[in-house]
């Protein structure tokens, strides 16, 4: 008996140490995620969730080509002079946001010089968008991601209001 119980406690062990004890332990549970690829950038979506229903999204974008960037979340809507896409992530079915976006790496200004503009952008390297949330019900929770990936000298078709299902 003791010989079954001990790989099973190892097993029990490691879990909770990873911080993925689940709901009714008082620990976070991440377990539901998902990826997409599209327009030369991977993106993977994860939710970690606090046993009173609070949690986090956080989503990697992840330029596949070298040199290409992504666009700010601060970027206005319609971009700058009609130029770029800003990068936003929502969600729906199950979740509510509760608080605003963040990036884990600064944004910084990419001058067209021929356009006379400035726009904000991330280093070309992945970026993690954090967005506070809530689960409202059991439906399977989606996360809705717009972005645009460009290099200084192209920029890819963008991606706009892309679901990723997390299971």
């Amino acid at each position: 008996m003791a010989r079954r119980l001990l790989p099973a406690l190892a097993v029990a062990a490691a879990f909770l140490a990873s911080g993925c004890a689940g709901p009714g332990t008082g620990q976070p549970s991440a377990g539901l995620s998902g990826r997409i690829s599209d327009s030369g950038v991977t993106v993977a979506a994860v939710l970690t969730a606090e046993p009173d229903g609070t949690g986090y999204v956080r989503v990697t974008f992840s330029p596949q080509r070298p040199g290409y960037h992504l666009y700010s979340i601060h970027l206005p809507p319609d971009g700058v002079n009609g130029l770029g896409i800003p990068t936003t992530v929502t969600v729906r079915d199950g979740l509510r946001m509760t608080g605003s976006p963040t990036a884990d790496v600064p944004d910084s200004s990419l001058r067209i010089a021929e356009l006379n503009v400035n726009l904000p952008v991330y280093p070309p390297e992945p970026v993690t968008v954090t967005v506070p949330v809530r689960r409202t019900g059991n439906r399977q929770p989606e996360v809705l991601v717009t972005y645009g990936a460009c290099s200084a000298a192209a920029c890819l078709p963008p991606v706009r209001n892309r679901a990723i299902i997390l299971a």
